[in-house]
């Protein structure tokens, strides 16, 4: 006969299922759970309740976890070059957008030498930056309809973007040397 009451055996059900007891108490326990039916079933439902919180463990084979891992980063990857592709994109458009609608000619050249080179700096995408700052300085000034405007802002504008590049570039050797 088991010398612990089904009151304290069911508060230390959780502990005995989660295998948290010493050899000793859980030795009590199962004498207690052998002779008592009621504790018994409490003992089978906490358990079956305790299983289905868990995940079930699956088998992988060495060579179907590298294609998981693999397919998981890819997926990482895609979403994350999205994100970068926006903001690039959005980012230029914006400082395009504030040099060509700016008051003060003078006053919006950080716009455009500030956010290429900290996209420069986020990203290896050079060619993009660039590309987007001319479609970006081509579409504002035909919205604006001062189509003489479109050379001489591309100029503006390539020499603003590339100057922030080649600060972002300089600090990137600077990291590596």
């Amino acid at each position: 006969m088991s010398k612990l009451k089904c009151s304290i055996v069911e508060d230390l059900m959780p502990l005995y299922i989660e295998d948290l007891l010493s050899e000793e108490t859980k030795k009590e326990i199962e004498l207690h759970l052998d002779e008592c039916e009621d504790c018994k079933e409490v003992y089978d439902e906490l358990k079956e309740d305790v299983n289905l919180g868990y995940e079930k463990k699956i088998d992988l084979k060495e060579d179907e976890y590298e294609e998981l891992k693999t397919d998981t980063l890819d997926s990482i990857k895609n979403y994350l070059n999205k994100i970068k592709y926006i903001l690039i994109i959005f980012s230029m458009a914006v400082s395009v957008g504030i040099s060509i609608l700016g008051n003060g000619f003078l006053s919006t050249i950080p716009w455009i030498i500030i956010i290429p080179f900290v996209l420069g700096l986020l990203y290896k995408e050079n060619t993009l930056i660039i590309a987007t700052a001319l479609i970006f300085n081509i579409l504002f000034n035909i919205v604006l309809q001062s189509a003489y405007a479109i050379i001489f802002d591309s100029i503006y504008i390539l020499l603003c973007t590339g100057a922030g590049l080649f600060l972002a570039i300089s600090i990137k050797n600077l990291k590596t040397n």
